[in-house]
């Protein structure tokens, strides 16, 4: 059944939904029928405008503000936001306790909430339940198991729903009630020590080809597709001979790379219009490869890593990884 885009089941009565249309559809002839973007400057001048229709509480959500790449500028943005002063404006921020957002933002907070942890362990609890339930290698186990690890879980995630994910990616890999048991009794503390051992699990054959992909993921500026992260690792920028690129380095099924990094990588099927110069438009699908977690970045760059006895290798350091980056692009470019 076709759903109106327009349509509101607690309708504004003095709203009329082709005003915010022709708002949008204004911008996007400007820009040359979305050939061109817009900037900053008109995006807040539309969104604006559209605001200052409405007669009935307008809603703008900004979640997990802690991994906005420029927070500085972001917090500025929402600043200028809040001054606009429209009575029907409802701002909803979320973010982990972090010193600059809270204090940048504590004159603007009428209302704050604090998730402790007990308030997260409910939605633990249910999360691990559904897993155990649906996911085929981890129903098998019997009540009596799936009760365990489920207590085992709760109780040491500390409110982390990611530290709860990344356990039961590891269980998924136990093939018997002895690696079970053990898994159990051996989890890591922190989210970082979770990564450590996702790390020091890789083998030595893979170590070059997962610190390229995490190079890549933590520091490419546009999306990266499935695809181009096979001809990435298939590029040898400093090879013997020179930059070199190898098509029999090409994984033959592409979804191999997500057992290079376990839990550190995810892929997330998309629906992407491309513009043609000739104002021709295709719709395509696009299988975005990413980092599964913003902490994953935090842990590449960070400082536990980097003096890390047997890992200090997987870290990555923005000038070396932004070099090694425009030196895959060279290389890659070369064999035509």
């Amino acid at each position: 059944m076709h759903q109106d885009p327009c349509h509101d089941p607690y309708p504004d009565p003095c709203h009329d939904p082709a005003t915010t249309f022709n708002y949008l559809a204004h911008l996007f002839s400007d820009k040359k029928n979305g050939l061109e973007s817009p900037s900053l400057e008109e995006l807040k001048s539309t969104l604006k405008s559209i605001i200052g229709t409405f007669k009935k509480n307008v809603y703008i959500i900004f979640d997990a503000l802690d991994e906005c790449p420029d927070r500085h500028q972001f917090l500025k943005l929402i600043k200028e936001i809040h001054g606009w002063n429209f009575d029907t404006l409802r701002l909803l921020a979320t973010s982990r306790d972090e010193q600059d957002i809270e204090m940048t933002l504590r004159d603007l907070v009428s209302h704050q909430v604090s998730m402790r942890e007990g308030l997260v362990d409910s939605d633990i609890r249910v999360y691990v339940s559904r897993q155990l339930n649906d996911d085929n290698k981890l129903s098998k186990y019997s009540a009596e198991k799936k009760e365990t690890i489920k207590t085992t879980l709760i109780d040491g995630a500390h409110g982390m729903f990611r530290w709860v994910v990344c356990q039961l990616d590891a269980l998924r890999k136990c093939r018997s009630p002895h690696e079970l048991k053990k898994a159990l009794t051996d989890l890591p503390k922190t989210l970082y020590e979770t990564y450590d051992r996702i790390l020091l699990d890789i083998d030595e054959g893979n170590r070059d080809y997962a610190l390229k992909l995490l190079q890549w993921l933590a520091f490419s500026v546009d999306k990266v597709s499935l695809r181009e992260a096979v001809e990435v690792l298939a590029t040898d920028p400093d090879g013997k001979n020179g930059p070199l690129f190898d098509l029999d380095r090409r994984f033959d099924d592409p979804r191999d790379i997500l057992t290079l990094c376990s839990s550190m990588v995810a892929l997330t099927n998309l629906s992407q219009t491309f513009h043609h110069p000739e104002h021709f438009k295709h719709q395509g699908k696009f299988t975005e490869l990413t980092l599964a977690h913003f902490s994953v970045r935090e842990y590449l760059v960070s400082e536990s890593l980097r003096t890390h006895r047997k890992l200090s290798f997987y870290h990555c350091d923005t000038k070396l990884a932004n070099t090694f980056i425009a030196k895959t692009c060279l290389a890659y470019l070369l064999q035509f």
